[in-house]
């Protein structure tokens, strides 16, 4: 077959084993019409149909199919079941839908980023080693020289390392990772993404996402199941795994110019100026171009510009063009070479692609032993079609989502999950709910035809009981009656008399009675259809009332909780596989961001706790990584969330934590995260507290010591002062006892008994003067001493206090000092005691002068 007939309109698909150089223009074309002509088919029988989705899509927003009603009313098609123009519809399932959306949203989205390659690991395994061995060599140091350590602040323990090592990785490229995808999440606002597609996943029951580049930025977004034209194979249910994927969407020109304004030529911009021109059915065929419309499931479909005010899809812009874009698995020849570097001798292998096989022989040349083994492994190709001849980026996706241990690996650009689809088709939320919603709205409007026709209770009265002799007529007497309550009658009227005749009053007064037309009884039934029927769709959904809030005032605690449990578990397949999918998604953004900035990157963005953080990323800093995302369960994680908000609150209470810690744990969604805040919280608060009591304990020792010091200060003044009074008293006694014995000497007749030339009495004045002078003396160096050593100690305090971390060498230093203090002061009280000695001998050798000099006869 000439691939040249294959552009416009492909019946069949071109080859796919083929080389770069034959995959020609027109081999691009055909390709992307080929998988076009699929328009909406699944190519398997696991998803539902498109008007299925479309009237979910309605049901879910309030509006019922009249069709799909009157085929359960008239199932043999007779046309006898019609409905009015008042016909309600009572919405059940749309409370339903929020209230799983709105758990979705509430929960944590809590990711890791950790790198599967090689290379990362050994190099984190060597960081961790290296970072051990220094702590190490760091406790040794601290046994040989305890002065090193902190003791306030010890290290941390090996153990301790390697556990804060698993909470939070500390190697740069993983590192740079976490940051991209935090970086990338709130760029792309995920949440909200994530938000609409579980929303298509509760509707539709399935949930699709794009990711790629745009403007060689990374891109993403959620994906319109009603667009999607899916093959997988029979037992696949996750999007990553298809064979081709078919995207139909209708932008206008603006919209497409921001999305692929990078690849669009002026020749394109002015096909797409022409296609837009037209006015509701009026429009130029410039270009060749011929719109085709067709009518699909009740729906307009469309492949160019919809000309017409008549169009019942979801856009009602009547210049939006119809963009399809088609991104398939292709086979791409690819060689194994081996050779040896002559440079370094080592043995070296690996992949090159087809077009290396030109130039292999002159490799050769270089690398004698150079070996090529070709095989066939899967590559993802992309292609976007505008209108009917617009053709955009057909090629290999630059993305490759690939594995580096397994060249056969590749995934598409998009990626979601088919729920409920194993051997069987897709089954949603809203397909579960639909047949008993039709029947509640059935039976809704019965009981509000009952309604309209019940009648109540009826008075039956006979008319000749009215007083008309009394001027009261029928209007007067039903005023009376609602009015006042008074049915006035009159048995004697004039048309009664005959037969009145011979009879009492009351006899004649018994033509009233009444009549029960109210339809009570078909009510109640009706309001017991639906009661049932709302509790069918409780259990069907899973969804029950106590989980939405709805708990009756006489409902003890444990069985709301027990059934918001057992509500809980039955839904959480839902979770369960909408995490899945986000976890994919972010693997997906983590390789697409890889490629689009390769050439380096920097920016900053806003953590959860609202602080600013920077990304740096090096140019191909990523090149040679392989990286995989954890998602937590989030069930998990917002229940450990809600205690650890109740432990803070705790922790504040008890002074163990204050309010910025409460702002931190409040806007952080990680609980990894908020347990680490309230732990380094924790520690803060124990330490200010060891620090406080320690802070005590000096004090208290403090106060003691004082204490001790002023009690020895007043022992000390209350000794001196008995020394100094004793001294005193010594001192008059000893004044009164030599003037006593000057007073004898000088009485003497010879008074200068030893014949040195001054008189005896002076001799002994002076000697006692001298003796009063050193005694003066030696109590005023006490003094001295004893002020020294205030004053020493008072500095001593001082010093102590301003440096704590040298306490024990100033106490020695301390006890060192009082120790010399005090033998100076014994040394002290031994001169004074030799000085009285030394003055002592001498007054007695003056007495005994006198004595000899009085046995002496006169000259």
């Amino acid at each position: 077959m000439d691939i040249s007939t294959l552009a416009g309109g492909s019946s069949s698909l071109p080859t796919q084993k083929t080389t770069t150089a034959q995959k020609t223009k027109a081999w691009k074309e055909a390709s992307v019409n080929y998988y076009i002509n699929f328009r909406y088919t699944s190519g398997t029988d696991l998803r539902s149909s498109k008007r299925d989705k479309l009237i979910n899509y309605d049901l879910a927003n309030g509006i019922v199919n009249m069709d799909d009603l009157i085929k359960i009313c008239d199932p043999m098609g007779t046309g006898t079941a019609t409905f009015s123009d008042q016909f309600m519809h009572h919405d059940m399932i749309s409370p339903i839908i929020h209230e799983l959306m709105g758990e979705e949203a509430t929960k944590p989205d809590t990711a890791l980023v950790y790198s599967e390659a090689s290379e990362d690991i050994n190099r984190k395994q060597e960081g961790l080693k290296q970072k051990i061995v220094e702590l190490l060599k760091q406790q040794l140091m601290g046994e040989i020289d305890p002065s090193t350590v902190d003791p306030n602040n010890p290290p941390p323990t090996p153990s301790q390392v390697l556990k804060a090592e698993r909470a939070n990785p500390t190697d740069i490229i993983e590192s740079k990772a976490n940051k991209t995808l935090k970086v990338l999440k709130k760029r792309l606002n995920t949440k909200l993404l994530l938000s609409q597609g579980f929303k298509d996943a509760l509707i539709a029951g399935e949930e699709i996402y794009w990711m790629g580049i745009n403007n060689a930025e990374p891109a993403a977004r959620r994906c319109n199941p009603i667009n999607m034209t899916i093959l997988l194979d029979d037992s696949d249910v996750f999007i990553d795994d298809a064979i081709a994927v078919i995207e139909e969407r209708l932008l206008t020109i603006p919209s497409i110019i921001d999305e692929y304004g990078d690849e669009l030529t002026n020749s394109d911009l002015d096909k797409l100026d022409t296609y837009s021109r037209g006015t509701y059915g009026t429009f130029s065929n410039g270009g060749n171009f011929d719109p085709v419309f067709t009518l699909s499931e009740g729906r307009s479909t469309l492949k160019g510009v919809t000309p017409t005010s008549n169009y019942q899809g979801n856009n009602v812009n009547n210049y939006a063009i119809n963009v399809t874009r088609v991104e398939w698995m292709s086979m791409k020849k690819v060689g194994a070479l081996e050779y040896t570097d002559i440079d370094t001798g080592e043995f070296t292998s690996k992949l090159v692609d087809d077009t290396f096989a030109s130039s292999f022989k002159d490799f050769q040349e270089f690398y004698p032993d150079a070996e090529v083994e070709w095989f066939w492994i899967n590559e993802a190709w992309e292609g976007v079609k505008i209108g009917q001849d617009v053709y955009l980026g057909i090629r290999p996706k630059a993305n490759q989502r690939r594995r580096m241990d397994n060249p056969y690996y590749c995934k598409l650009g998009y990626t979601g999950f088919i729920y409920e689809a194993t051997n069987s088709k897709s089954v949603s939320i809203v397909d579960r709910l639909k047949s008993y919603q039709y029947l509640r709205d059935i039976i809704a409007y019965k009981l509000q035809l009952v309604f309209a026709s019940d009648i109540g209770k009826v008075l039956l009265m006979d008319m000749a009981q009215i007083p008309r002799s009394e001027g009261i007529d029928i209007e007067k007497w039903m005023y009376y009656l609602k009015e006042m309550k008074i049915a006035f009658v009159n048995s004697f009227e004039e048309g009664t008399k005959g037969m009145a005749q011979g009879k009492l009053a009351g006899d004649r007064f018994n033509q009233f009675t009444s009549l029960d037309l109210s339809l009570t009884q078909s009510v109640q039934q009706y309001i017991n259809y639906l009661q049932y029927i709302d509790q069918q769709i409780y259990n069907v959904s899973g969804v029950n009332q106590q989980r939405m809030g709805k708990i009756h005032q006489d409902e003890a605690v444990t069985n709301v909780e027990a059934a918001r449990t057992s509500s809980e578990t039955i839904t959480h397949y839902l979770f369960d596989a909408h995490n899945e999918v986000r976890r994919r998604l972010y693997e997906g953004l983590i390789e697409v961001a890889k490629i689009a900035w390769r050439n380096g990157k920097v920016t900053q963005y806003i953590n959860d706790d609202l602080g600013l953080d920077i990304l740096n990323l090096e140019e191909f800093e990523f090149e040679n990584s392989e990286f995989s995302v954890f998602v937590s369960n989030q069930a998990k994680d917002k229940e450990i969330k809600f205690k650890l908000d109740q432990l803070a609150k705790v922790a504040m209470e008890q002074g163990k934590a204050d309010l910025s810690t409460m702002i931190d744990t409040v806007v952080n969604d990680s609980p990894k995260d908020i347990i680490n805040i309230l732990k380094a919280t924790e520690a803060a608060h124990y330490k200010r507290q060891a620090e406080q009591q320690q802070a005590e304990q000096q004090a208290q020792q403090q106060q003691v010591e004082a204490q001790k010091q002023m009690h020895a200060e007043e022992l000390q003044n209350k000794q001196a002062d008995r020394e100094l009074k004793q001294y005193e008293i010594d001192s008059n006694n000893q004044t009164k006892i030599q003037v006593a014995e000057i007073n004898v000497y000088s009485r003497q007749d010879d008074l200068d008994q030893d014949n040195d030339g001054v008189p005896d009495p002076v001799e002994l004045a002076a000697l006692s003067m001298k003796e009063r002078d050193l005694a003066s003396k030696s109590f005023s160096e006490q003094q001295k001493l004893v002020n020294d050593k205030d004053k020493h100690s008072k500095e001593m305090s001082l010093k102590e206090k301003e440096m704590k971390a040298k306490e024990t060498l100033e106490n020695k230093k301390i006890e060192a000092i009082k120790v010399q203090n005090q033998s100076q002061e014994k040394m002290q009280d031994k001169k004074i005691k030799a000085d009285k000695e030394i003055a002592k001998m001498k007054l007695a050798e003056a007495k005994a002068k006198a004595a000899k000099a009085k046995t002496k006869p006169k000259k």
